[in-house]
Parts: C-alpha cells; structure tokens; sequence
C-alpha cells in the first residue's frame, strides 16, 4: 500500500463514519465499496471491520443511555449460530459477488414490504435479524440496509435506533475480524496491509462518529427516516451496475 492510498482510504473513513453517525448506516456500505474497489477482498473486509468497529461501538457509547438491550440476547444467538456455520466453509467471496450483495441490500427490504413485517423488539425476529446479518456481514463485509427492516416503524427514536443498531453492528464486525483474520487465512492464500493503517483508522472512524452525532441532533425524525431511504437506493443502484461490469469483464 502506498502512502497516498493510505491518506485516501483515511479521508474515506473519517467521511462514512461521519456518514453512519448521522443515519446509523449507510456510510458502511460507501466504505466497503470503496475498499473493495481499492484492495483485495480479505483485506477490505479486515480494514473495513477496524473502522466499522471503532465507528459503531463510539455511536453506541455516545448514545448508549438510548440502547434497546431487551432482544439483543436473541439477537446474539442467532448471530453465534450463523458464524459457527460459515466458518465451517471457510468461504471467502469475490469482488463480483461482494458488490452484488451490497447492491442488493438496499432493495431486500422492498421485496418484504407489505409481506412480512419485522420487529427488533420481538425475539424471533431479533434472533433471525442476528442469523441473516452476520451471514451477509461475512459474505458482503455490510449488512445495514436488512438490518433496517427490522428498525422501520418499530416504536423506537431514532436515537434508539441508531444506537441499537450501532451496538449491533460493533459486535458484527468482531466476528468478521476474527473470521477474515483467523479462519480464512487458513484455508486461502491471502495477503495481509501494513500495521499502521490498522492503528490510523481508530481515530478517524471515531471522530466521525462524534461529528455525526451533531448532526443527528438537528434532524426530525421524519428526516431521519426519508434521508436513510434515499442514501440505500441510490448505494444499491451504483453497486449492483459495479457487479455487472466485473461478470462482463471475467467473462469477455
């Protein structure tokens, strides 16, 4: 890695955390796309845990008096459940499938609206919200956008929101730092980037995280709702047309 795509892939995580801390999502999906397109797969998914990590567990401090921790023990379970299943694959996706994924996210919950109805607060469904996003955490390196169908018109602020969902995410991108850094090594032939970017990223994602939360104070919570929306589909239309592009080129 060099010095100059090292500054940049700083700059863009001070910018997507900034990004998160104001809708409590979506700045991970830009910065996955951004790692992705910069470095190798392994390598993405492990600098974009760090950051995502630092940027989600400062939220969810910086608002933790707001967090729901009622369904995060179902949560949890299904999130144990679906980690030790993958890991037994030692699966390690493609750029091709990792923006296919990503560009698909803002669009899931399109298919279950008017079908099915998901609540973080009840526990099956926060069971299942732990299954489906640490699969896709593992599989796509984000999974913000299923993990808002289980936070739409659900009687929460959107201050709890944002802080349950932080705490959730903080504890996802664990296990994606411990499956893409311990158990795929072992099974893949992968490079790894220098030690210092790891340590630079801390402070970048949490002061993103603290300017975000500024802003989130001079939003309504209408607003809160509509920019998320917005932000997801316009990510899901420029990921999936990525996606295309690389099947073509792999198979021209």
């Amino acid at each position: 890695m060099t010095l100059l795509t090292g500054i940049f892939i700083l700059f863009s995580i001070l910018l997507t955390a900034i990004l998160s801390g104001v809708l409590g999502m979506a700045g991970g999906m830009v910065l996955m796309g951004i790692l992705v397109w910069t470095l190798q797969v392994r390598e993405a998914m492990m600098l974009h845990a760090t950051a995502q990590f630092f940027s989600n567990a400062s939220r969810a401090y910086i608002h933790r008096s707001n967090i729901d921790f009622k369904s995060l023990k179902y949560y949890l379970a299904g999130m144990v459940l679906s980690f030790v299943v993958i890991s037994l694959f030692t699966f390690l996706p493609s750029k091709a499938l990792v923006f296919g994924m990503l560009g698909i996210g803002p669009f899931i919950p399109q298919i279950f609206r008017g079908r099915v109805k998901f609540d973080f607060t009840k526990p099956k469904h926060a069971f299942f919200c732990g299954l489906a996003i640490t699969c896709m955490q593992l599989m796509a390196g984000v999974s913000g956008a299923a993990l808002s169908m289980f936070f739409q018109d659900i009687d929460m602020t959107r201050h709890q929101v944002v802080a349950t969902k932080a705490f959730t995410q903080s504890i996802s991108h664990v296990t994606k730092l411990v499956y893409f850094g311990l158990i795929v090594p072992h099974a893949h032939a992968v490079s790894g980037l220098p030690l210092w970017i790891y340590f630079a990223v801390i402070p970048a994602a949490t002061l993103g995280a603290n300017i975000g939360k500024f802003i989130l104070n001079k939003l309504t919570d209408g607003q809160f709702y509509k920019a998320t929306q917005i932000v997801l589909w316009v990510l899901g239309a420029v990921y999936l047309g990525k996606a295309a592009l690389l099947l073509v080129q792999r198979h021209a």
